[in-house]
């Protein structure tokens, strides 16, 4: 498939102290870490015009250059994989992830992954000319499931990721959550990666600006399950925040939920402009089957 190089990105004036691919991984959003260490071990990472190891501490005062070439994750062989296609048009999809499907390849998962179902159902998305990986415009976790959108055009995929970068796309969650929650709240938090698990991250001051609504609609023993709107597109934003609040996903373990068939937590609906005639569109889709009485809820 084609991929087009994006162009030289440089930061000057880095924060002391980081190391090179946890400051890269902070400023590039939309890659992996292991994309980000690979381009560093390929020479496509210069400090102060000098190549340097993943490891590398920041003095504070580099300037940093680096070539985004075309992510290896995206020269994948088409898969059939299971996800159901809830609306399509010329440009784009709606489609529903199943949990426990991966969305693209990443370090040793390399098979099964909705990318390689993606271009299983649909074959010309391997002659993709769009950037980037071919289609997506955002992610769920692997055992989070529920609706995302699917460019199938360049074009489409530069306005709908427009549309997230500009925060216009509106990302409803269902979350059945440990404890009982009584009333809706803002959560207003700054996340960033753990410094201590670099897998998980955590409520710091120092992060990102991150901001989630959550309303309670359901409840049952020990469990509340809750409508959440979320604001900005932190990654593991939910979970975190629910954490922080003490009110954890259910089977969420490395946040502190309780153990449970998975971690529940559903994109339940999104709402974002057409790319071609700019007309607002929403979608919603099923509770879940395995929440808690999901057939007899309405939200």
């Amino acid at each position: 498939m084609k991929n087009d190089t994006i162009p030289l990105k440089r930061f000057i004036n880095p924060r002391k102290g980081m190391r090179l691919d946890t400051f890269l991984q902070s400023r590039i959003e939309g890659h992996s870490r292991s994309f980000i260490q690979f381009l560093i071990k390929t020479g496509n990472v210069k400090v102060d015009g000098k190549t340097e190891k993943k490891h590398h501490k920041l003095k504070g005062n580099e300037e940093i250059s680096v070539n985004l070439i075309a992510d290896p994750a995206t020269n994948v062989k088409a898969e059939k994989v299971n996800f159901k296609v809830i609306h399509e048009e010329e440009s784009f999809l709606i489609i529903s992830k199943p949990s426990g499907i991966i969305t693209h390849p990443a370090g040793r998962n390399s098979s099964g992954t909705l990318l390689q179902g993606l271009l299983f159902k649909y074959p010309q998305l391997n002659d993709w000319k769009g950037l980037g990986k071919p289609g997506l415009v955002h992610r769920l976790d692997r055992e989070t499931s529920g609706l995302m959108i699917v460019a199938k055009t360049a074009n489409a995929q530069k306005i709908i990721m427009k549309q997230f970068s500009d925060r216009t796309v509106a990302k409803h969650y269902l979350a059945l959550c440990d404890g009982k929650v009584t009333s809706s709240q803002f959560i207003e938090a700054s996340i960033k990666r753990n410094d201590f698990n670099r897998t998980a991250f955590s409520v710091e001051a120092d992060g990102k600006n991150a901001k989630t609504y959550i309303r309670p609609v359901a409840q049952f023993p020990g469990k509340t399950l809750l409508l959440i709107k979320i604001f900005t597109g932190r990654t593991h934003q939910i979970r975190v925040h629910l954490s922080h609040i003490g009110y954890p996903v259910s089977g969420d373990i490395k946040y502190g939920g309780s153990p449970d068939a998975r971690i529940m937590l559903h994109s339940y609906s999104i709402g974002f402009n057409h790319p071609e005639n700019g007309k607002r569109l929403y979608f919603k889709t099923d509770l879940p089957e395995d929440f808690p009485d999901a057939k007899s809820l309405s939200v």
